[in-house]
């Protein structure tokens, strides 16, 4: 009897073992993955908030008209914080936006650029959903500013 007991003991803890290998096995490929997909789903936000700012610069240059619009963002993506918001230098204007919070110890930055040229600024926080894209001209230079709703 005291061998049936230790061959059931070993056994036991070879099927664990090779259960567990298996489980790290599964995690290590299913987490690039599902990091890849929430790079694009962050990049899709990206692009997401660069068309309506572009339709916004559209509009306002050619109405000579202020707008403020409203656009609905996922809370988080994934299970991970992220922010995006508006850059500019002297020559182009893009949308730029990363996982963590604000000034949180950075991340890869993703960007998209704006074929328009204006002056931008504003940052979001994914945790307020609703975005608030504020859009007027001074002078005859077209501005963006993001923000979310109640700020």
């Amino acid at each position: 009897m005291p061998s049936t007991s230790s061959n059931f003991l070993y056994s036991l803890i070879t099927m664990a073992l090779v259960g567990s290998i298996l489980t790290l096995s599964l995690a290590s490929y299913v987490n690039p993955l599902k990091e890849r997909a929430e790079v694009n789903r962050l990049r899709d936000v990206l692009n997401q908030v660069a068309n309506e700012a572009e339709e916004a610069l559209g509009i306002i240059s050619e109405h000579n008209a202020t707008s403020h619009i409203f656009i609905q963002l996922p809370s988080m993506i994934g299970d991970r914080d992220y922010w995006i918001g508006f850059a500019n230098d002297s020559s182009r204007v893009w949308v730029e936006g990363a996982f963590g919070r604000i000034g949180g110890s950075g991340g890869q930055k993703y960007c998209v650029y704006l074929a328009r040229e204006a002056f931008a600024s504003g940052v979001f926080e994914g945790r307020y959903v609703l975005a608030l894209l504020n859009c007027s001209l001074s002078g005859t230079v077209p501005q963006l500013v993001l923000g979310h709703q109640g700020r």
